[in-house]
């Protein structure tokens, strides 16, 4: 996805819990006669980092289906840097310190400093993508790989034919750059305000998501988030987890033996995909 997935969907270096552990969740859902399966992902990794576990290799093999947030081919990629680019960059001529207070343009140039991100750049950038730019430098210098997430590393390995994508570049992109330019300055600040502790935070969101305890990743997802702001919240999780819900029913109403592989803070929390289909009628289990 976007840069901007770092800001509340990641999490930690996991020196203290070794590969032999790792468990992440996993939920089946089941209308009777047919399942689909939720796997909740980590979009940025350490390198080296062992995640897979034989329950989560089996059932990539054994799905009809393998289904991503978006597209993240080579072409894809392609055109959500185009549409970034078009999105993130102000083109009125308007720069950053002209869409902000002098406060919080300071605060922007301090992180630009610690994290080595040109202010030239930023200052060409609309404020929704200068907080992007920020939490992935941020995460970045914690030792975190945006080429090493679960879906870069899986993404290669599948055959193209049987992927499948639950939303197009443009409906991701609207998610984090469609709000107001006052709801850019609010994610903008919820960035600057967690970055000195946002390794220490990612670490523990990891630690938890590696060790298959999806509350502990729910608690610190739940309360970072709630800084974004209702209408960021409403935009990221809330709309897309209920689109992402009416195609699940289609899948399990098609007998489809779907994986999906979205990231785990979409299966957490009191409005998760997981919990929306339960309330549906749906029945789910944890397999791991």
């Amino acid at each position: 996805m976007f840069p901007c997935r770092s800001l509340a969907v990641l999490a930690t270096t996991l020196t203290l819990v070794g590969s032999a552990t790792a468990a992440p969740a996993i939920w089946k859902v089941s209308d009777g006669d047919s399942s689909v399966w939720l796997f909740g992902s980590i979009h940025m990794l350490p390198d080296g980092m062992e995640w897979r576990t034989e329950i989560f290799d089996n059932l990539l093999d054994e799905a009809d289906r393998i289904y991503f947030e978006t597209d993240l081919g080579m072409a894809a990629q392609t055109r959500i840097l185009a549409l970034t680019m078009e999105r993130g960059f102000a083109r009125d001529g308007v720069l950053l310190n002209h869409r902000i207070d002098a406060k919080l343009m300071s605060k922007v140039r301090a992180a630009a400093e610690t994290y080595a991100v040109p202010v030239p750049t930023l200052l060409a950038m609309q404020p929704w993508m200068a907080a992007s730019t920020i939490s992935v430098a941020a995460l970045t210098a914690a030792g975190y790989d945006p080429t090493k997430g679960v879906e870069t590393t899986l993404v290669g390995e599948i055959p193209v034919e049987r992927q499948g994508f639950l939303e197009t570049a443009e409906q991701q992109l609207e998610a984090i750059a469609g709000g107001s330019e006052a709801d850019q300055i609010q994610m903008l600040v919820a960035t600057l305000a967690e970055t000195d502790g946002l390794a220490e935070m990612v670490d523990t969101m990891v630690a938890g998501w590696l060790e298959g305890t999806p509350d502990v990743v729910a608690d610190i997802f739940l309360a970072d988030l709630g800084a974004y702001g209702d209408a960021f919240v409403d935009r990221l999780i809330t709309q897309r987890n209920k689109n992402w819900v009416e195609q699940i029913v289609t899948m399990l109403e098609t007998d489809e033996e779907a994986l999906l592989v979205v990231g785990a803070g979409h299966l957490v929390g009191p409005d998760s995909v997981v919990t929306l289909l339960e309330q549906q009628g749906f029945s789910s289990e944890r397999v791991q």
